[in-house]
């Protein structure tokens, strides 16, 4: 009986802790309206830390597997901007969070996160986290309202031109913007139209055209329509979606009220003005480069961050090692030679590249992800697309590249019994397939989607593994092309 007593004053004294502890996370700003079920649920999935002052918490160069809630302390929240330096987001304390970006975003840049001073934090894995989001409705929208506030945050922080600004002037900008998604393809900007808005590209990537002609690509983070604007004159160039985009349009009356306050962003917006014309008058007298840039946009090759180039000049005669060992590792070649031949005269022996058709592991809004009813895609830390086990071979990917760049592949299947018992089990089990008596489950899927992941899960890359020369390499799409 005096361990029953003591046993149900444990469980007492467990219950008024986890009580408490829900009391307490219910308090932290971020938290704020979760009911108590999904936080006592939340609560099980949490691991107490505690960083001392100077302590990374997230890193930028390494893909997190936690999310953080902030009970006590402060941390520095920084990232990179489109030209590598590093910007303050943001000081957080206690009721903040960080981490949350990969809960919902399909490849959230990471952040960093140093402890300013000894800090107590809740731990959580993305992982488990993540899983139980489907059964906690308040608590995914809590952190979701968290996430898109930061996205549009680090979005403002990415543009060069805004990042010098303190994380309290734009906080400031945020509640002066407006959001807005326009279809691939559609346009954004028409040549003629009145400057109204300076444009920040929070996803997507655009085109800017002139008279038909591609003159430069846009991306996240970067900035259009600031030409008309300082310049009192409509705009001179079409800009349209390449892919889904959405963008965050600062009015005019905004933007000139900013720029007067802040003399030194006119005087930096005036320079890229300079450096926009200089590029866009290049590209109408080098017929070369514009078609150059031309053919990078059709065939997707600034969709990505790398591409699988070759030095021609430099492979033996009839090498196709590289395509054998793709298909040595796969059973299918995932990567082929020839595929768009760039010209540098200037760049000597090196002067002739090759881009191979492979997958261009596309960034933003990829076709194959919006065709495929299975959800069977998953983007991975360093941006690899990876065709998952979900995939029921539905073929509808196969179409949806534009690059031809998925197949289909069979996969192994059982292999039938031989002898005289194998054929005692084919005599069984035929007749009951021509005529069954109860239905019988629709077979797994004799092929599936597939295409080049990067070699995901093994220790190199087969093709470039196998080049004897070093002709083949994975180069990053701002060396080959000015963007």
């Amino acid at each position: 009986m005096r361990m029953s007593e003591r046993a149900r004053a444990q469980v007492a004294a467990q219950q008024q802790r986890r009580e408490e502890a829900v009391h307490l996370l219910g308090a932290l700003d971020c938290l704020r309206g979760v009911p108590a079920n999904e936080l006592a649920r939340l609560f099980d999935l949490c691991t107490f830390r505690v960083h001392p002052v100077g302590a990374t918490v997230l890193g930028q160069q390494k893909h997190s597997l936690f999310f953080f809630l902030v009970l006590s302390g402060v941390l520095q929240l920084r990232l990179r901007d489109k030209n590598g330096r590093e910007v303050l987001m943001g000081i957080l304390g206690r009721g903040d969070c960080c981490g949350e970006g990969p809960l919902f975003g399909d490849y959230f840049r990471q952040m960093s996160a140093l402890a300013q001073s000894n800090c107590q934090l809740l731990q959580f894995p993305l992982s488990e986290l993540r899983s139980a989001l489907d059964t906690l409705p308040r608590l995914a929208a809590a952190l979701r309202q968290v996430y898109q506030r930061r996205l549009v945050e680090c979005t403002l922080a990415r543009v060069p031109l805004l990042g010098q600004l303190s994380p309290t002037e734009r906080l400031a900008l945020v509640g002066l913007l407006q959001p807005a998604h326009y279809a691939r393809g559609s346009l954004i900007l028409r040549q003629g139209s009145p400057a109204d808005s300076l444009y920040l590209i929070e996803t997507g990537q655009v085109a800017i055209e002139q008279a038909g002609q591609t003159i430069a690509t846009l991306s996240e983070g970067d900035f259009f329509g600031e030409m008309a604007l300082l310049t009192s004159r409509p705009h001179h160039t079409d800009v349209r979606a390449l892919t889904p985009t959405d963008v965050l349009a600062l009015p005019g009356v905004d933007f000139h009220r900013l720029i007067e306050q802040r003399p030194d962003l006119e005087a930096q917006l005036r320079a890229e003005v300079e450096r926009r014309l200089r590029n866009g008058a290049l590209m109408r007298s080098d017929t070369a480069r514009a078609r150059e840039l031309q053919l990078a946009v059709t065939r997707g090759m600034l969709r990505g961050s790398h591409l699988f180039v070759r030095t021609p000049d430099l492979c033996p005669p009839g090498c196709r090692l590289c395509e054998e060992a793709c298909l040595e590792r796969h059973g299918q070649q995932r990567l082929h030679l020839n595929g768009v031949l760039l010209e540098r005269p200037d760049n000597g022996a090196a002067g002739r590249l090759d881009v191979l058709d492979a997958c261009r592991q596309c960034s933003t809004g990829p076709e194959c992800v919006e065709a495929c009813p299975e959800d069977a895609f998953e983007r991975i830390a360093d941006g690899t697309l990876l065709i998952t086990d979900r995939c029921t071979g539905c073929e509808a990917c196969v179409p949806a590249c534009p690059y031809d760049a998925i197949s289909m592949r069979p996969l192994p299947g059982p292999r039938p019994a031989r002898g005289p018992l194998g054929a005692l089990l084919r005599n069984l089990i035929d007749p009951a397939r021509r005529h069954p008596l109860i239905p019988l489950q629709p077979a797994p899927a004799a092929r599936r989607a597939d295409k080049c992941d990067l070699c995901h899960g093994f220790a190199d890359r087969a093709c470039l593994s196998r080049c004897p020369t070093g002709s083949l390499r994975l180069a990053p799409v701002e060396e080959l092309f000015s963007l």
